[in-house]
């Protein structure tokens, strides 16, 4: 497979399917909650009710999930704490302050002139807020299972659903080198230089000794053109060059933490730690 073609879409649909059930299910719960609690208003107001606080979880969300697969997931342990406070913090307060000109647009009936009331009762507040938090620790969660391959087959996030590099095989040889832009020039990358590579959505962010830098491709499409001697994909979002690594350490439950030449740990999953122990001669 080359580097400059399309995705199929059937790659991603894991992905897709996951998202629209997860917001499937919130909006149903939310719906659910405010026909409960407010018997005396009709299904219309109790939707659009549950969507007042739905969408903003949905629009927070695809903003905070890849901010923790990028500079969290894989990270030390101080980093990862401090991060997650402050992105619970963040994501409870946006979330509240969202759902208020939401419902501020609605009572008043107008997208440019509405009222907007500084909190929530106190009671309210505190509830509201809470919820943030506690649905931000859900999102996270299911972000790092995701990452690790946790969830179940079903959900297209299995280990075992990982694009194989050596079942892809075609005819074409590995990649030997690859060009980049850096300013007005172009600069050629040596496979063998390539230290790790992190999938970022669309893109891939490809680790040398000299610095990072992105390429437009999906993690899986990168690993598709790569030697599968050479390199090894040690968890859902991270390909190493095993070339590259000092050392691995066991880190229980099945996992390892890669101790690169270059000073960076990297997290592997299970599957993947098993991958590299099926190395060891």
């Amino acid at each position: 497979m080359k580097m400059g073609e399309s995705l199929n879409p059937s790659t991603r649909i894991g992905d897709r399917a996951f998202d629209a059930l997860a917001i499937g299910l919130v909006l149903a719960a939310y719906v659910v909650v405010f026909a409960l609690v407010r018997s005396d208003v009709s299904f219309g107001q109790v939707f659009v009710s549950a969507l007042l606080n739905a969408l903003p979880l949905v629009l927070l969300t695809a903003a905070v999930r890849p901010a923790i697969r990028r500079w969290l997931i894989g990270s030390g342990v101080i980093r990862q704490v401090l991060g997650h406070v402050a992105l619970a913090a963040l994501f409870s307060a946006l979330w509240h302050w969202m759902i208020l000109i939401l419902v501020g647009i609605r009572d008043d009936g107008s997208a440019t002139e509405f009222t907007v009331s500084a909190f929530f009762s106190d009671p309210a507040l505190a509830w509201q807020l809470l919820q943030g938090v506690t649905i931000y620790t859900l999102v996270a969660t299911l972000t790092y299972m995701r990452e690790q391959g946790e969830l179940p087959a079903f959900l297209g996030a299995d280990d075992d659903l990982w694009p194989d590099a050596s079942a892809q095989a075609e005819t074409e040889p590995p990649m030997k080198r690859y060009f980049i832009r850096r300013g007005e020039d172009i600069q050629p990358i040596d496979i063998p230089q390539i230290i790790s590579i992190i999938g970022a959505d669309d893109y891939a962010e490809v680790t040398t000794a000299e610095g990072s830098h992105l390429v437009r491709t999906t993690l899986a499409k990168f690993e598709s053109a790569l030697d599968p001697e050479q390199f090894l994909r040690v968890h859902r979002s991270r390909i190493v060059n095993i070339n590259k690594i000092d050392r691995a350490q066991p880190i229980g439950d099945g996992r390892m933490v890669l101790h690169m030449e270059s000073g960076e740990d990297i997290q592997t999953s299970r599957s993947g730690a098993k991958s590299l122990r099926n190395r060891v001669i």
